[in-house]
Protein backbone atom coordinates (compact mmCIF):
# COMPACT_ATOMS: atom_id res chain seq x y z
CA UNK A 1 0.00 0.00 0.00
CA UNK A 2 2.93 2.15 0.72
CA UNK A 3 3.65 1.71 -2.91
CA UNK A 4 0.72 2.36 -4.39
CA UNK A 5 0.24 5.62 -2.24
CA UNK A 6 4.19 7.02 -3.39
CA UNK A 7 3.27 6.59 -7.08
CA UNK A 8 -0.22 8.44 -6.91
CA UNK A 9 1.39 11.34 -5.15
CA UNK A 10 3.94 11.25 -7.90
CA UNK A 11 1.30 11.43 -10.50
CA UNK A 12 -0.29 14.16 -8.72
CA UNK A 13 2.87 16.31 -8.00
CA UNK A 14 3.84 15.95 -11.81
CA UNK A 15 0.04 16.73 -12.90
CA UNK A 16 -0.19 20.06 -10.72
CA UNK A 17 3.51 21.02 -12.02
CA UNK A 18 3.28 20.41 -16.00
CA UNK A 19 -0.39 21.89 -16.06
CA UNK A 20 -3.54 19.82 -17.13
CA UNK A 21 -4.48 20.87 -20.80
CA UNK A 22 -5.48 18.46 -23.39
CA UNK A 23 -4.46 21.08 -26.02
CA UNK A 24 -1.22 20.65 -27.66
CA UNK A 25 1.57 24.01 -27.25
CA UNK A 26 4.28 24.10 -29.61
CA UNK A 27 8.15 23.90 -28.17
CA UNK A 28 9.94 26.97 -29.34
CA UNK A 29 10.19 26.50 -32.79
CA UNK A 30 10.78 22.93 -32.92
CA UNK A 31 8.35 20.98 -35.23
CA UNK A 32 7.38 19.15 -31.67
CA UNK A 33 4.41 19.91 -29.56
CA UNK A 34 3.93 18.95 -25.73
CA UNK A 35 0.66 17.51 -24.21
CA UNK A 36 -0.17 17.67 -20.16
CA UNK A 37 -3.07 15.34 -20.19
CA UNK A 38 -4.03 13.89 -23.21
CA UNK A 39 -7.67 12.94 -24.09
CA UNK A 40 -6.72 9.16 -25.03
CA UNK A 41 -3.51 7.28 -24.41
CA UNK A 42 -1.12 6.69 -26.96
CA UNK A 43 -1.23 2.66 -26.14
CA UNK A 44 -4.82 0.59 -26.08
CA UNK A 45 -6.51 -1.40 -23.37
CA UNK A 46 -6.68 -4.98 -23.97
CA UNK A 47 -10.50 -5.81 -24.58
CA UNK A 48 -10.06 -9.31 -23.54
CA UNK A 49 -7.39 -9.20 -20.63
CA UNK A 50 -9.69 -10.08 -17.04
CA UNK A 51 -6.93 -8.09 -15.53
CA UNK A 52 -6.94 -4.85 -17.43
CA UNK A 53 -6.51 -1.58 -15.91
CA UNK A 54 -10.09 -0.17 -16.30
CA UNK A 55 -13.87 -0.35 -14.22
CA UNK A 56 -15.70 -3.69 -14.24
CA UNK A 57 -18.88 -5.23 -12.97
CA UNK A 58 -19.09 -8.56 -14.02
CA UNK A 59 -21.38 -11.46 -13.33
CA UNK A 60 -19.65 -15.01 -13.02
CA UNK A 61 -21.29 -18.37 -13.10
CA UNK A 62 -17.95 -20.25 -12.01
CA UNK A 63 -18.20 -23.90 -13.38
CA UNK A 64 -14.81 -24.44 -11.83
CA UNK A 65 -13.23 -22.45 -8.62
CA UNK A 66 -11.07 -23.62 -6.43
CA UNK A 67 -10.34 -21.41 -4.78
CA UNK A 68 -13.86 -20.39 -3.15
CA UNK A 69 -16.35 -23.45 -3.83
CA UNK A 70 -19.38 -25.09 -2.73
CA UNK A 71 -20.25 -28.19 -2.39
CA UNK A 72 -21.08 -28.89 -6.47
CA UNK A 73 -17.96 -26.71 -7.04
CA UNK A 74 -19.46 -23.98 -8.56
CA UNK A 75 -20.42 -20.63 -7.16
CA UNK A 76 -21.91 -17.62 -8.21
CA UNK A 77 -19.62 -14.24 -8.16
CA UNK A 78 -20.26 -10.53 -8.35
CA UNK A 79 -16.84 -9.47 -9.21
CA UNK A 80 -15.89 -5.60 -9.08
CA UNK A 81 -12.36 -3.93 -10.46
CA UNK A 82 -12.42 -0.11 -9.70
CA UNK A 83 -9.55 1.19 -12.29
CA UNK A 84 -7.84 3.94 -14.31
CA UNK A 85 -5.03 4.98 -16.37
CA UNK A 86 -3.63 8.36 -17.09
CA UNK A 87 -1.41 9.67 -19.78
CA UNK A 88 0.48 12.61 -19.51
CA UNK A 89 3.36 14.76 -20.46
CA UNK A 90 3.04 13.52 -24.10
CA UNK A 91 5.80 15.12 -26.66
CA UNK A 92 4.32 14.69 -30.46
CA UNK A 93 5.05 15.74 -34.01
CA UNK A 94 3.37 19.28 -34.64
CA UNK A 95 1.44 17.38 -37.37
CA UNK A 96 0.28 14.53 -35.59
CA UNK A 97 -0.65 14.82 -32.02
CA UNK A 98 -1.75 11.22 -31.94
CA UNK A 99 1.79 9.74 -32.53
CA UNK A 100 4.67 10.49 -29.80
CA UNK A 101 6.19 9.55 -26.54
CA UNK A 102 4.35 9.99 -23.11
CA UNK A 103 4.36 9.15 -19.88
CA UNK A 104 1.32 6.99 -18.47
CA UNK A 105 0.27 5.42 -14.75
CA UNK A 106 -2.49 3.13 -13.90
CA UNK A 107 -3.52 1.35 -11.12
CA UNK A 108 -6.06 -0.88 -10.47
CA UNK A 109 -8.48 -3.00 -6.98
CA UNK A 110 -9.63 -6.13 -8.70
CA UNK A 111 -11.74 -7.85 -5.71
CA UNK A 112 -14.17 -10.82 -6.21
CA UNK A 113 -16.95 -10.86 -3.98
CA UNK A 114 -20.05 -14.10 -3.17
CA UNK A 115 -23.05 -13.51 -5.11
CA UNK A 116 -25.41 -13.96 -2.11
CA UNK A 117 -24.35 -10.81 0.14
CA UNK A 118 -21.74 -9.59 -1.95
CA UNK A 119 -18.91 -10.34 0.69
CA UNK A 120 -15.37 -9.78 0.64
CA UNK A 121 -13.18 -13.16 -0.76
CA UNK A 122 -10.55 -11.29 -2.12
CA UNK A 123 -8.45 -8.35 -3.93
CA UNK A 124 -5.40 -7.54 -6.05
CA UNK A 125 -3.72 -4.04 -6.08
CA UNK A 126 -2.05 -4.05 -9.26
CA UNK A 127 -0.31 -0.62 -10.79
CA UNK A 128 1.98 0.16 -13.49
CA UNK A 129 3.74 3.43 -14.35
CA UNK A 130 5.91 3.90 -17.88
CA UNK A 131 6.01 5.17 -21.12
CA UNK A 132 3.82 4.64 -24.23
CA UNK A 133 5.66 5.04 -27.40
CA UNK A 134 3.40 5.16 -31.03
CA UNK A 135 5.90 5.79 -34.02
CA UNK A 136 3.22 5.46 -36.76
CA UNK A 137 -0.61 4.93 -36.68
CA UNK A 138 -0.55 1.19 -36.70
CA UNK A 139 1.86 0.21 -34.23
CA UNK A 140 1.93 0.92 -30.83
CA UNK A 141 4.38 0.25 -27.68
CA UNK A 142 4.79 0.12 -23.85
CA UNK A 143 7.50 -0.18 -20.90
CA UNK A 144 6.16 -0.36 -17.87
CA UNK A 145 7.53 -1.13 -14.20
CA UNK A 146 4.79 -3.51 -12.83
CA UNK A 147 3.23 -4.43 -9.53
CA UNK A 148 0.75 -6.98 -8.13
CA UNK A 149 0.03 -8.07 -5.35
CA UNK A 150 -2.94 -10.30 -3.65
CA UNK A 151 -4.72 -9.90 0.05
CA UNK A 152 -7.50 -12.27 0.87
CA UNK A 153 -10.58 -10.88 1.99
CA UNK A 154 -12.76 -12.43 5.37
CA UNK A 155 -15.20 -14.59 3.29
CA UNK A 156 -12.42 -17.15 2.21
CA UNK A 157 -12.63 -18.76 5.41
CA UNK A 158 -15.19 -17.41 7.53
CA UNK A 159 -14.83 -19.45 10.52
CA UNK A 160 -11.03 -19.57 10.68
CA UNK A 161 -10.79 -23.35 11.00
CA UNK A 162 -10.74 -24.04 7.44
CA UNK A 163 -13.35 -25.50 4.73
CA UNK A 164 -14.56 -29.02 3.84
CA UNK A 165 -14.53 -27.85 0.10
CA UNK A 166 -10.65 -27.03 -1.01
CA UNK A 167 -7.38 -28.85 -0.16
CA UNK A 168 -5.12 -26.65 0.59
CA UNK A 169 -4.17 -24.39 4.07
CA UNK A 170 -6.33 -21.72 4.87
CA UNK A 171 -4.05 -20.98 7.91
CA UNK A 172 -1.91 -18.06 6.74
CA UNK A 173 -3.31 -14.89 8.26
CA UNK A 174 -6.24 -13.40 6.21
CA UNK A 175 -5.32 -10.06 4.21
CA UNK A 176 -1.87 -11.13 4.14
CA UNK A 177 -0.53 -10.39 0.58
CA UNK A 178 1.01 -14.17 -0.07
CA UNK A 179 1.68 -13.36 -3.85
CA UNK A 180 3.42 -10.18 -4.40
CA UNK A 181 5.47 -9.81 -8.14
CA UNK A 182 7.11 -6.54 -9.31
CA UNK A 183 8.30 -7.15 -12.99
CA UNK A 184 9.04 -4.95 -15.98
CA UNK A 185 7.04 -5.60 -19.19
CA UNK A 186 7.61 -4.56 -22.97
CA UNK A 187 4.55 -4.00 -24.87
CA UNK A 188 3.59 -4.10 -28.33
CA UNK A 189 0.36 -4.03 -30.41
CA UNK A 190 -0.15 -3.57 -33.84
CA UNK A 191 -3.04 -3.11 -36.44
CA UNK A 192 -1.87 -5.78 -39.25
CA UNK A 193 -4.75 -4.48 -42.09
CA UNK A 194 -3.98 -0.38 -41.26
CA UNK A 195 -2.34 -1.13 -45.69
CA UNK A 196 -5.98 -1.25 -46.47
CA UNK A 197 -7.07 2.42 -45.44
CA UNK A 198 -7.25 3.85 -48.23
CA UNK A 199 -9.90 1.78 -49.89
CA UNK A 200 -11.10 -0.04 -46.73
CA UNK A 201 -10.97 2.62 -43.82
CA UNK A 202 -12.90 0.32 -41.60
CA UNK A 203 -11.96 -2.84 -41.94
CA UNK A 204 -8.02 -1.60 -41.90
CA UNK A 205 -8.77 -0.33 -38.48
CA UNK A 206 -10.98 -3.59 -37.66
CA UNK A 207 -8.47 -5.59 -36.33
CA UNK A 208 -5.26 -5.68 -33.58
CA UNK A 209 -3.29 -8.31 -32.47
CA UNK A 210 -1.04 -7.47 -29.27
CA UNK A 211 1.89 -9.20 -26.83
CA UNK A 212 3.66 -8.72 -23.26
CA UNK A 213 6.67 -9.82 -22.21
CA UNK A 214 7.18 -9.52 -18.52
CA UNK A 215 10.29 -10.19 -16.35
CA UNK A 216 11.32 -10.01 -12.81
CA UNK A 217 14.85 -8.70 -12.29
CA UNK A 218 16.14 -9.23 -8.69
CA UNK A 219 17.44 -6.68 -7.01
CA UNK A 220 16.05 -2.74 -6.47
CA UNK A 221 14.42 0.50 -7.96
CA UNK A 222 16.86 3.66 -6.87
CA UNK A 223 13.70 6.24 -7.32
CA UNK A 224 10.30 5.52 -5.06
CA UNK A 225 10.37 2.15 -4.90
CA UNK A 226 12.59 -0.16 -2.84
CA UNK A 227 13.16 -3.88 -3.14
CA UNK A 228 11.53 -5.65 -5.92
CA UNK A 229 9.50 -8.69 -4.63
CA UNK A 230 8.29 -12.11 -6.63
CA UNK A 231 6.65 -14.14 -3.82
CA UNK A 232 6.40 -17.10 -3.48
CA UNK A 233 8.16 -17.86 -6.64
CA UNK A 234 11.39 -16.55 -6.15
CA UNK A 235 12.93 -18.04 -9.58
CA UNK A 236 9.72 -18.05 -12.21
CA UNK A 237 11.03 -14.95 -13.68
CA UNK A 238 8.86 -14.92 -16.72
CA UNK A 239 5.22 -14.35 -17.71
CA UNK A 240 3.87 -13.52 -21.10
CA UNK A 241 0.40 -12.69 -22.77
CA UNK A 242 -0.96 -12.11 -26.29
CA UNK A 243 -4.51 -11.74 -28.24
CA UNK A 244 -6.12 -10.43 -30.80
CA UNK A 245 -8.92 -8.35 -31.17
CA UNK A 246 -11.39 -7.49 -34.22
CA UNK A 247 -14.12 -4.80 -34.12
CA UNK A 248 -16.67 -3.89 -36.44
CA UNK A 249 -18.52 -0.16 -35.94
CA UNK A 250 -22.41 0.37 -36.97
CA UNK A 251 -22.65 2.82 -39.10
CA UNK A 252 -19.57 4.71 -38.89
CA UNK A 253 -19.64 4.21 -35.18
CA UNK A 254 -22.81 6.94 -34.54
CA UNK A 255 -23.94 3.75 -32.86
CA UNK A 256 -20.84 2.36 -31.12
CA UNK A 257 -19.38 -1.01 -32.54
CA UNK A 258 -19.37 -4.73 -31.48
CA UNK A 259 -16.24 -6.91 -30.96
CA UNK A 260 -14.71 -10.32 -30.16
CA UNK A 261 -11.61 -10.76 -28.16
CA UNK A 262 -9.17 -13.66 -27.39
CA UNK A 263 -6.26 -13.69 -25.12
CA UNK A 264 -3.62 -16.39 -23.97
CA UNK A 265 -1.44 -16.01 -20.69
CA UNK A 266 1.15 -18.10 -19.42
CA UNK A 267 2.72 -18.13 -16.35
CA UNK A 268 6.15 -19.90 -15.51
CA UNK A 269 5.60 -20.39 -11.86
CA UNK A 270 2.68 -22.37 -13.57
CA UNK A 271 4.73 -24.15 -15.87
CA UNK A 272 3.57 -22.14 -18.68
CA UNK A 273 0.30 -24.09 -18.44
CA UNK A 274 -2.43 -21.53 -21.06
CA UNK A 275 -5.07 -19.39 -19.26
CA UNK A 276 -7.91 -18.76 -22.08
CA UNK A 277 -10.24 -15.64 -21.92
CA UNK A 278 -12.59 -14.79 -24.79
CA UNK A 279 -15.19 -11.94 -24.71
CA UNK A 280 -17.53 -10.15 -27.40
CA UNK A 281 -19.70 -7.97 -27.26
CA UNK A 282 -20.77 -3.84 -27.41
CA UNK A 283 -18.86 -0.76 -27.24
CA UNK A 284 -21.13 2.21 -27.00
CA UNK A 285 -20.17 4.57 -29.62
CA UNK A 286 -18.10 7.79 -27.72
CA UNK A 287 -19.23 10.10 -25.48
CA UNK A 288 -16.67 11.10 -23.13
CA UNK A 289 -12.78 11.81 -24.34
CA UNK A 290 -10.89 9.20 -23.68
CA UNK A 291 -13.68 6.81 -22.00
CA UNK A 292 -15.07 3.74 -23.63
CA UNK A 293 -17.94 1.73 -22.28
CA UNK A 294 -18.84 -1.59 -23.22
CA UNK A 295 -21.22 -4.81 -22.44
CA UNK A 296 -19.64 -8.32 -22.57
CA UNK A 297 -20.26 -11.86 -22.24
CA UNK A 298 -17.19 -13.56 -21.28
CA UNK A 299 -15.52 -16.94 -21.01
CA UNK A 300 -12.57 -17.79 -18.75
CA UNK A 301 -10.73 -21.26 -17.94
CA UNK A 302 -6.95 -21.12 -16.33
CA UNK A 303 -5.38 -20.21 -13.10
CA UNK A 304 -7.66 -18.41 -10.44
CA UNK A 305 -7.89 -14.27 -11.54
CA UNK A 306 -7.31 -13.76 -7.48
CA UNK A 307 -3.57 -14.04 -7.61
CA UNK A 308 -3.01 -15.35 -4.09
CA UNK A 309 -4.52 -18.84 -5.09
CA UNK A 310 -2.64 -19.15 -8.89
CA UNK A 311 -2.06 -22.74 -8.29
CA UNK A 312 -6.05 -23.19 -8.48
CA UNK A 313 -8.08 -23.75 -11.08
CA UNK A 314 -10.71 -21.42 -12.35
CA UNK A 315 -13.31 -21.76 -14.97
CA UNK A 316 -16.45 -19.44 -16.01
CA UNK A 317 -19.16 -17.81 -17.87
CA UNK A 318 -20.23 -14.37 -17.29
CA UNK A 319 -21.53 -11.06 -18.28
CA UNK A 320 -19.63 -7.53 -17.80
CA UNK A 321 -20.04 -3.82 -18.15
CA UNK A 322 -17.03 -2.58 -18.17
CA UNK A 323 -15.16 1.13 -18.64
CA UNK A 324 -12.03 1.91 -20.28
CA UNK A 325 -9.92 4.80 -20.26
Amino acid sequence: MKRFLLCTITLCAALALFGASNEMSRIGTLDLGFTGLPEEGLYPTYLADPLATNTTIAYRNYLIDEVHPDADGEVLHWDLALGTRFSFLRLSPIENPDLGLELELGMTLTSFLTSEHADFLGVDGIYYYGFAYRPVDWASFRFARHHICSHNGDQIDVEYDGSEYVDYDLNPALNDGTFVRDDFILAAAIEPLFFLKGKHPVLAKSTRIYGDFSLYIPGGDPIIIDNRLNIPSKYAYIYYQYGMEFEIPLFDQDLGSFYVAGQISRWQETAFAPNYSLRAGYIVAEGKNGFTMRFSATYYDGQALLNNYRYMRTKYIGAEFSIDT
